[in-house]
């Protein structure tokens, strides 16, 4: 199998006021994923990943804030936001005042070359907030029941994707189950990396 992979950090601080003004990690990209967009949820827009693209196959990541739907910028190569509870802005249990967000698409240059069928993603997910680090490291196609995946012509929610399918996208809360996390992180930074393998046979 053949491997790209790039890391992301979320910095988590008491308040939103707080400025990081440590080194930052370098990014392959920044800015707006491919067509077809953002196509998960509604009212999501694009902006605001750090991108990978290598043999058409792009992975991004990004952060938003929970409450408000709003993207987080990390063109510093950290997204920055405040630590604790999104309640009483978020309805049901509590939540984390963010979400870590994922896109996959096998087909960014539109050629069909190749479907999600072709590729394992991984994500690590770091759990320590001090400079160790501590990764849960699952795939991040296969992870959840709810994921969107895209044909080109129409979009589906399921626990995988299925034959013809190029596109995969994800956003999750760590307080949910399955996220790597399952508890609202304290304050600390957070590494965060999509490796993408193509599958050669």
């Amino acid at each position: 199998m053949t491997q790209s992979s790039f890391f992301k950090r979320i910095l988590l601080v008491s308040s939103v006021a707080l400025c990081y003004s440590g080194a930052a990690l370098a990014v392959p990209a920044y800015g707006n994923i491919a067509a077809p967009g953002v196509y998960f949820g509604s009212g999501n827009v694009n902006g605001n990943w750090t991108i990978n693209t290598a043999n058409n196959v792009e992975v991004a990541l990004r952060a938003k804030n929970r409450g408000t739907g709003a993207t987080i910028n990390g063109s510093s190569g950290i997204y920055s936001t405040a630590q604790g509870l999104c309640n009483p802005l978020c309805s049901g249990g509590p939540k984390a005042t963010w979400n870590y967000e994922l896109s996959v698409n096998t087909d960014a240059d539109g050629t069909g070359s190749m479907t999600l069928s072709d590729v394992l993603v991984q994500l690590s997910v770091d759990t320590d907030p001090t400079a160790g680090t501590s990764f849960t490291i699952f795939n991040a196609l296969t992870q959840w029941p709810d994921t969107e995946f895209w044909s080109g012509t129409s979009k589906r929610i399921g626990p995988s994707p299925a034959t013809g399918e190029f596109g995969a996208q994800q956003s999750e809360n760590p307080a949910f189950a399955g996220t790597g996390f399952g508890f609202i992180p304290g304050p600390g930074v957070y590494d965060f990396a999509l490796r993408k393998h193509k599958i050669i046979t």
